[in-house]
């Protein structure tokens, strides 16, 4: 257990880090680092590297060892020991989307809130964890473990950087992924991802298109017609009485827009899926024709976010039910091509969702191509780094300390002993809904919580530590 007056030094260096914390996670949030692959002669484009630059220079000022992989990650170390504590973050950002009220890479600090794509997912981590570091080596604190930070630039669009750093580097003894809520996620929902591909192309749609990112559920898509004076007619009629739909025409060209809500694809119930209302809304238009079939069956997939309606609707208790979201459709070669995202319980195995899902296209002719399923992390509630690590966040927050299950996918199922710990934000207040958190128009940290993350972290170390050599 650490000591009163440990205690004391280490909440006084935290309060003390304020300003800094601020400062240095704005200078990243001002980066717009959105991950493509092999962009700019790069693993993940000049955007990415950028940022993986910049947080390096940080480590470096703040007296850490610091190392570019190559641009696939970067690592900041401190200390020696024969065991080695990860902690995990990630620079790249999703793409900006819609419905912003604030500038997205132009950090705003108002109401106790620090507001910016990446303010909360994940730079938030990659700042802290530098912070917390650097206050092992100025409150002089022994340890018997290295401390590792991992800087990731693909956790959004494939972890690959995360794949690489396996190949390459040690496994660490006991990896904490601050890319989650806190107090303690012991267990992440297996994801697979897969493309439907039509068989039949358009016949009197010219293209459908909707999303960012798979893993996002779509705030908007869009749907052009030709610009038939009957099928104009029928389609404003129809808008009139439809949600979220709108209609425009211009130059002969008739085009269907459907608005959502955006959320992330582990929190769907939370979204609006545009690319559902645009499809439900195409099916009832007659003057379609067999296009309107090609809409339905799509549509009957997106109409619940449970995969009831793709055959696949599973659950457990540690995990709860399984979720499932289009996050981006697309018109390829004149067929319509639907990406979907699954997120299936901790206890069960993905090949059961791969046969609902051939139940349910097979027979339409539908082709379910790029499957890819990652498996789900999981340590039992009752582990005792678990337990540690919510005993010291409940002794410095006050609040919950019950571990969970989710359904988002972290660093965490790539490594060994390892855990989701912080530091996703509560709901931030004054922000409208849908604003404020992970993936959403306006993501926001609060800042106050920066500070007890560092507390929180400082703390958990000195005691992983220790239980690492118990």
């Amino acid at each position: 257990m650490v000591s009163k007056e440990l205690q004391k030094r280490i909440e006084e260096y935290a309060v003390g880090c304020r300003e800094a914390l601020v400062r240095d996670l704005s200078v990243l949030v001002r980066i717009p680092s959105v991950s493509h692959y092999g962009a700019d002669g790069l693993p993940f484009g000049k955007g990415v590297a950028n940022a993986l630059d910049k947080a390096l220079e940080l480590a470096e000022g703040y007296g850490l060892t610091a190392k570019n992989c190559g641009y696939w990650y970067g690592l900041a170390q401190y200390g020696e020991g024969d065991t080695t504590i990860g902690l995990f973050s990630h620079l790249d950002v999703v793409p900006e989307g819609n419905n912003w009220i604030y500038s997205p890479y132009e950090p705003l600090e108002k109401d106790g809130l620090l507001i910016g794509r990446g303010s909360t997912d994940n730079k938030n981590a990659a700042v802290v964890c530098m912070h917390v570091m650097k206050g092992l080596r100025e409150l002089g604190i022994p340890l018997q473990s290295k401390i590792s930070l991992y800087f990731g630039c693909s956790e959004e669009t494939g972890m690959q950087d995360i794949e690489k750093f396996v190949e390459e580097q040690p496994m660490p003894d006991f990896s904490m992924v601050p890319d989650t809520d806190f107090p303690v996620c012991h267990g992440e929902k297996g994801i697979l991802s897969f493309q439907a591909h039509c068989p039949t192309p358009w016949s009197k749609i010219t293209s459908l298109a909707g999303g960012v990112a798979s893993n996002v559920v779509p705030d908007s898509a869009t749907a052009t017609l030709p610009g038939d004076p009957a099928l104009l007619a029928e389609v404003k009629a129809a808008a009139q009485k439809a949600e979220g739909i709108s209609v425009a025409e211009d130059g002969g060209v008739i085009t269907v827009t459907a608005t959502g809500r955006t959320a992330h694809a582990a929190r769907p119930q939370k979204g609006v899926n545009a690319i559902h209302l645009l499809l439900r809304f195409l099916s009832g238009i007659e003057s379609l024709g067999a296009d309107r079939e090609i809409c339905a069956l799509a549509a009957e997939t997106t109409s619940d976010c449970y995969g009831e309606h793709l055959g696949i609707a599973v659950e457990d208790e540690p995990s709860g039910k399984l979720t499932c979201i289009s996050g981006i459709a697309a018109t390829v070669e004149g067929r319509l091509v639907m990406h979907y995202n699954v997120r299936y319980p901790v206890t069960h195995k993905g090949e059961l969702v791969k046969a609902g899902l051939e139940a349910t296209f097979g027979p339409k002719g539908w082709k379910v191509e790029n499957l890819n399923d990652s498996l789900p992390m999981y340590l039992p509630a009752d582990n005792p780094n678990v337990q540690e690590l919510c005993r010291i966040y409940g002794e410095v927050t006050g609040k919950d300390a019950t571990p969970y299950v989710i359904g988002g996918g972290t660093y965490a199922r790539h490594l060994k002993n390892a855990v989701g710990f912080g530091m996703e934000t509560d709901t931030p207040t004054g922000l409208p809904d849908g604003h404020g958190r992970a993936h959403e128009p306006d993501e926001a940290m609060i800042i106050d919580e920066l500070v007890d993350a560092v507390k929180i972290y400082l703390l958990s170390i000195i005691e992983i530590d220790a239980l690492l050599h118990k």
